[in-house]
């Protein structure tokens, strides 16, 4: 395994652990964002606020990094992307270290805020910064390598979260959540390699990209879809002790079938585009409108409850593969810009899913999370539609 740096000509001298490195910062960053999802009852509990409310936790860090991720492209120039990689992961670290000495809900907000520019930074760069240190042939790997990071975050944190919940203070959860993130800085401290660039990012290659219909289309449609995703997902864990009625010790099982399932369809979603993304899209965002809808409709039949919550984590895991090949096909002029704004798309998608989503259960109760990610995904059902034609007439 090589492991040296890359010279200011552009010179490649690759770094499979460098590669790894950045992977496991992706890796703790989606287990840190993502571990309120199975803490929102302790939370809710101890601190004294609504499990809408505590949902902000989510919603805070999304936020953030649909600011962070623009910002953080723009800003950083050309530096050196191994300083800048090791900076956000030292936010990562303090954010949890924060999170888990929070007294009030205030400073647990701040400290969720912190990391959202931690996640959005990261995505920004970790990519294209992961593709630098591979040969040209190999960059499809090192984007593989990273994204299995992102995906068995996906399993781990909810699960997780919802078993320490269930049988210790939720503090724990970030507790642990520092020592991972502690952990992985010194790996990166070890593995990463200079990554030196050509040129940064302006201003004026956002709004290039958006000069484009079909780019346009394809960022509403992520908009519509993780927005409704994140609708129910922020509150699948009391929605699933409350209404559906599923015991505590069982849970934590579904949560983790759950992230199973979605790294499965990202597999599948892969199989598929490849062969008609179009249909691909389009099939698994109608299934992913009919999960939901099933998950609220029968919401006290557990079997019907769990089947549907499988066949929801299965399209999740495969919406966003075929979205990305569109953007992908879409961008090949300028994929640095298209992947940070991107990521600031997604993240402000989370952020606006969670928001409505706890807006709603406040108001109407748990159950109305379910409905309003089915409506909310109805539209991306649409909008997916809209650019298969421009696909077609393109």
């Amino acid at each position: 395994m090589v492991s040296s740096t890359l010279d200011s000509e552009g010179v490649a001298h690759y770094s499979w652990f460098g590669v790894l490195a950045i992977a496991l910062g992706a890796f703790a960053l989606v287990v840190t964002e993502f571990l309120p999802v199975g803490l929102l009852p302790g939370i809710s509990r101890d601190l004294g606020i609504s499990e809408g409310t505590a949902g902000l936790a989510v919603t805070a860090t999304a936020l953030l990094g649909f600011l962070a991720a623009p910002i953080t492209a723009m800003s950083i120039g050309k530096t050196d992307r191994r300083l800048v990689l090791l900076g956000l992961t030292v936010l990562l670290v303090i954010s949890s270290v924060m999170s888990a000495l929070a007294r009030n809900f205030e400073m647990l907000l701040i400290a969720r805020a912190i990391l959202g520019v931690g996640v959005g930074g990261f995505w920004a760069i970790s990519i294209t910064a992961a593709a630098r240190l591979v040969p040209d042939d190999k960059v499809h790997c090192a984007s593989s390598i990273v994204f299995a990071g992102i995906s068995i975050g996906s399993v781990v944190s909810v699960p997780a979260g919802s078993y320490i919940g269930a049988h210790y203070d939720w503090r724990i959860a970030f507790m642990a959540a520092s020592v991972l993130a502690l952990v992985v800085l010194l790996i990166q401290l070890v593995a990463l390699p200079k990554i030196l660039i050509d040129h940064g990012i302006k201003l004026s290659n956002f709004f290039g990209l958006l000069k484009s219909a079909k780019v346009r289309g394809i960022f509403l449609a992520v908009i519509f879809i993780v927005a409704g995703q994140y609708c129910g997902y922020t509150f699948v864990t009391p929605y699933l002790e409350q209404v559906t009625g599923v015991d505590t010790n069982v849970l934590s099982t579904l949560l983790f079938i759950y992230g199973v399932g979605a790294v499965a369809g990202n597999f599948l979603g892969g199989s598929f585009a490849g062969k008609n993304l179009q249909l691909t899209v389009v099939a698994t965002v109608v299934i992913f409108l009919i999960a939901l809808i099933c998950m609220a409709a029968l919401s006290t039949h557990v079997v019907v409850v769990t089947l549907s919550l499988i066949v929801w984590a299965i399209s999740w895991g495969m919406a966003p593969v075929g979205t990305q090949l569109w953007l992908y096909n879409a961008t090949r002029h300028d994929p640095e810009a298209a992947q940070a704004v991107n990521t600031s798309v997604f993240q402000l998608s989370i952020g606006l899913g969670s928001l409505m989503g706890g807006a709603a259960v406040n108001s109407m109760g748990l159950h109305s999370s379910m409905w309003l990610g089915a409506l909310v995904l109805a539209l991306a059902v649409a909008t997916v539609l809209l650019v298969g034609r421009m696909d077609r007439r393109g």
